[in-house]
């Protein structure tokens, strides 16, 4: 049974009470992707493939920014693990903007990638949120609380910019799509 589901009126999950047996960490996180599933749902819907992959401002497409996050998170998810990222999921972010998947494709790898680290937040006991983590060949450290949060934010961020570039591939008078 996935612990996301995709907001259906109302309030944002965060106002609706929803996950409200969770620390405020991991009740961020899973209300953040909810919220971000719910946004990518609607704004790729009406999307033909040519849009989905249409790069009119040079930041990245749609397609890029739904494969960008379920990459990403699953790489975030792994140093939230204490695990290190592995050749396959560098391989995979090296092709995150090349065009060719569609929609529903993109949205259920993201939608995958989310419900692992919702189970992950969701079995995690508060205190562990300092436990420290590292990222990158850098081994750069964070605490796990703060990579929940960055998760969070990250999801944000990429919503944002699929709903822009959705809107500018949609809009009539826009720059013109590729091919």
């Amino acid at each position: 049974m996935p612990i996301l589901e995709p907001v259906s009126g109302g309030p944002e999950p965060w106002l609706a009470g929803r996950h409200a047996a969770l620390a405020p960490v991991p009740r961020l996180l899973c209300c953040s992707l909810e919220l971000s599933l719910t946004d990518l749902e609607k704004w790729t819907a009406p999307l033909s493939d040519a849009e989905l992959w249409a790069d009119p401002f040079g930041a990245g497409s749609v397609g890029f920014h739904l494969r960008h996050l379920a990459g990403s998170t699953e790489r975030l998810l792994t140093y939230a693990t204490d695990g290190s990222v592995s050749a396959d999921q560098i391989a995979f972010m090296k092709a995150e903007s090349v065009p060719g998947a569609p929609v529903r494709e993109l949205l259920d790898g993201v939608r995958a990638s989310y419900e692992a680290a919702a189970v992950f937040a969701a079995a995690l006991d508060p205190a562990g949120l300092d436990a420290p983590r590292y990222i990158g060949r850098a081994r750069l450290e964070t605490v796990l609380g703060v990579l929940l949060a960055h998760i969070a934010e990250h999801a944000q961020r990429h919503t944002g910019q699929a709903i822009v570039a959705a809107k500018a591939a949609t809009t009539p008078g826009r720059a013109p799509l590729p091919g």
